[in-house]
């Protein structure tokens, strides 16, 4: 994540809610989703389907060999991920779970230029909608879990996200710093072996494994 600094030549919007400070500004070259103060995500203007974080431009090229259909993706963000699948890959269902309306109608409104046919979003919290999903044929060959602040009952929310895993799919996890507490004893019980892909200038880690 990054602070959101005072250069920014416009503020396009700015909601408050009691928990939620979320603003979209905008200055020659990017948009920007700001988070209760930090930077979450950005869109370039001239090119809104291409990549600027790292994590995510890592992730796609781990991803660009793997013969996935439907992908699974818990965190939205302003998008940028949405928006590179869409423009790589059009065909494909991309579904997200985001459980703040904001975010959702934020991006809607300034950080999806042209809509996905094939994208589906939910506003729902994680885990009640992994809950939610178990009991239907909801299966995806890859599942990628963006969320922040990492949350405090991750074990439980990763075991019920593990059963939406397609047999031999895929599971990514942008972690957004070092792992807590009784990580590795974790995923070392877990069918899917993690490999730890560090984030060159950033603190976050990727976590890719199948």
């Amino acid at each position: 994540m990054e602070q959101s600094d005072n250069r920014t030549q416009a503020i396009l919007s700015w909601q408050r809610t009691a928990t939620v400070d979320l603003r979209v500004e905008q200055d020659e070259q990017r948009r920007y989703l700001v988070l209760n103060g930090q930077r979450q995500s950005q869109m370039q203007l001239h090119q809104p389907a291409s990549p600027s974080y790292p994590h995510l431009l890592q992730l796609l090229d781990w991803l660009a060999d793997k013969p996935w259909q439907r992908l699974l993706q818990i965190g939205l963000g302003g998008g940028e991920f949405n928006r590179v699948l869409a423009a790589r890959w059009p065909e494909r269902q991309v579904v997200t779970v985001e459980q703040q309306p904001l975010i959702i109608e934020a991006y809607q409104q300034f950080f999806r230029p042209q809509p996905h046919p094939n994208e589906s979003l939910i506003c729902a919290d994680a885990a009640s909608f992994a809950c939610d999903a178990l009991v239907k044929p909801e299966r995806f060959e890859v599942i990628f879990v963006d969320i922040y602040p990492w949350p405090e009952n991750w074990q439980a929310l990763m075991l019920a996200l593990l059963q939406l895993r397609a047999e031999k799919g895929w599971f990514c996890i942008n972690l957004p710093g070092e792992p807590p507490a009784q990580w590795q004893q974790f995923w070392q019980q877990q069918p899917v072996k993690l490999v730890c892909y560090k984030v060159p200038g950033y603190l976050n880690q990727l976590w890719l494994g199948g």
